[in-house]
């Protein structure tokens, strides 16, 4: 398509996506991000900028997942990246599992509040999760 997965590297300590290590990554996300504030400032209709918007957005998901899948590491990295995803969702699953009982124990009507802790909460939690794991396991022997 049009990024290189030599461009980038996988992220390791940050989340999950892709982190630029290449000029050429940097210029892929700068050219992104200028189209949307391209879009942002022309003087056209909201639902135009709308469905241009996610014109761009599938046209970058589509993209980054062809440079995700494009990657190459090797077996241990593979296992690294594996036993890390594992650990995130399952910390995940557990936090919004505790979320959940939480929220049915305290009899805490959610309805006119924002869900955006609940949501963000598990996030964080599995990133953390999956920082630690890839600390842990890049100096342990596999």
């Amino acid at each position: 398509m049009i990024g290189k997965p030599h461009w980038f590297n996988r992220r390791k300590y940050s989340g999950w996506g892709l982190m630029p290590k290449t000029w050429e990554g940097w210029a892929y996300i700068g050219v992104g991000a200028g189209m949307v504030a391209l879009i942002q400032t022309l003087p056209i209709d909201p639902q135009l900028k709308f469905y241009s918007y996610l014109g761009i957005g599938a046209l970058f998901l589509f993209d980054i997942l062809h440079i995700m899948a494009g990657i190459k590491m090797d077996e241990r990295e593979a296992k690294i990246e594996a036993m890390a995803e594992r650990n995130a969702s399952w910390t995940m699953v557990a936090t919004v599992a505790l979320t959940i009982v939480y929220v049915a124990q305290v009899d805490v009507d959610i309805s006119n509040q924002e869900l955006l802790p609940i949501l963000i909460i598990p996030l964080l939690v599995g990133v953390v999760a999956k920082s630690l794991s890839n600390l842990y396991l890049q100096n342990k022997d596999l």
